[in-house]
C-alpha cells in the first residue's frame, strides 16, 4: 500500500540532517521491514497510510548522541510523543502499569535500539502531522530558586531577580533590587491573579508560578 512519514516526523528527521549534516544514516528507519509487518509496530502504515515511528541513527563521531536526544525529546513533553525507545530505556507520555509519565524504564524489547533512537507519535492527524519544531537538544537547567522567602525590605540580586520576573510576567517594575511597596504590590497582584494566597511574601510557590510562565 502507498504510505508516508507523519509530517511531524519529517520536522524531526529535517531538524537532525540540519544540525548534524554528515551523520551516519545508517540505522535510520521509518517504514518498517517484513518482520515489523509481522506484528503490531508504529513503523507499520496505519489505516491511513501514515508511519508514525522515525529511527534516528546513534552516531556521536559526528555529533549525534541518541541518548541525549531521547532525552531532549522526553524533557520537552511534547504533546506529540507517544513513547520514546534510547539504550535498553522507554519513556512515554502516558501512564501505565509500572510506570508514568515522562519517566525512563527499562526496556526489555528484543531490539534495544542501542545504534538509534526511536520516536513515535500519537495518534490523530492533530498530533501526527503536527509540523512544528522540536526540541533535539537539551535547554540549559534553569537556575536554582533563591532558599529564602523574599518580602518586602529585603534587598540584593535575588530581589531584582524577582522584580525583572514580574516584569515578565505582566507585572512591570524598575530592576532596582530593593522590595519596597511597588514591588509588594506587584506581588500581590500576581499571587491573586494565581490563586496563590495574597500575603506579598515570595516562597516556593510564587517562584514555580512565576517559573511557569516561563520565567528562569
Amino acid at each position: 500500500m502507498a504510505w508516508r512519514l507523519a509530517n511531524s516526523l519529517k520536522t524531526l528527521l529535517a531538524q537532525v540532517n540540519e544540525a548534524w549534516p554528515l551523520r551516519s544514516k545508517a540505522s535510520d528507519g521509518t517504514i518498517g521491514d517484513p518482520a515489523h509487518a509481522a506484528r503490531k509496530s508504529d513503523h507499520n502504515p496505519g489505516a491511513d497510510g501514515v508511519v508514525q515511528a522515525l529511527d534516528i541513527t546513534h552516531d556521536p563521531e559526528h555529533g549525534v548522541v541518541a541518548g541525549d536526544i531521547a532525552d531532549a525529546l522526553i524533557a520537552s513533553r511534547d504533546s506529540r510523543i507517544r513513547y520514546v525507545i534510547s539504550n535498553a530505556r522507554i519513556a512515554r507520555s502516558y501512564d501505565g502499569p509500572g510506570y508514568e509519565a515522562w519517566e525512563w524504564t527499562s526496556y526489555t524489547g528484543a531490539n534495544a535500539h542501542r545504534k538509534h533512537v526511536h520516536v513515535s507519535v500519537r495518534d490523530g492527524a492533530t498530533f501526527y502531522d503536527d509540523p512544528r519544531e522540536w526540541q533535539i537538544v537539551a535547554l540549559p537547567a534553569p537556575e536554582p530558586l533563591p532558599a529564602a522567602v523574599l518580602r518586602r525590605g529585603d534587598s540584593g540580586a535575588d530581589v531584582e531577580r524577582l522584580q525583572a520576573a514580574l516584569t515578565e510576567a505582566g507585572f512591570p517594575l524598575v530592576a532596582d533590587g530593593d522590595f519596597g511597596p511597588a514591588t509588594e504590590r506587584a506581588v500581590v497582584n500576581f499571587q491573586d491573579a494565581h490563586n496563590l494566597g495574597a500575603d506579598g511574601a515570595v516562597g516556593k510557590r510564587t517562584w514555580a508560578a512565576l517559573r511557569a510562565h516561563g520565567v528562569q
